[in-house]
């Protein structure tokens, strides 16, 4: 969960990512590192914690901008990715 989108994020949920100047549909799966340095499966993004988001995508450089939106409805206008 996050301050700025107020609901949890399922597991497996296709979210369309937008990469430097790429645009692709993926699918994240979401994972937090326990103690003794495994990744732990998680169904939910945890309400008031960090995870990792893993996902196939384009390969590209270092510190490339990442967005990640459930849907691209047409109903916000001036907003364009």
């Amino acid at each position: 969960k996050h301050r700025w989108h107020k609901k949890i994020l399922k597991c497996n949920d296709p979210l369309v990512f937008s990469v430097g100047w790429r645009r692709f549909q993926s699918v994240p799966v979401y994972s937090t590192e326990d103690p003794g340095g495994r990744s732990r499966y998680l169904k939910y993004t945890p309400e008031h914690m960090h995870c990792y988001a893993t996902f196939y995508g384009h390969q590209v450089p270092p510190n490339t901008g990442v967005l990640a939106v459930q849907r691209l409805s047409g109903n916000l206008s001036g907003f364009r990715i």
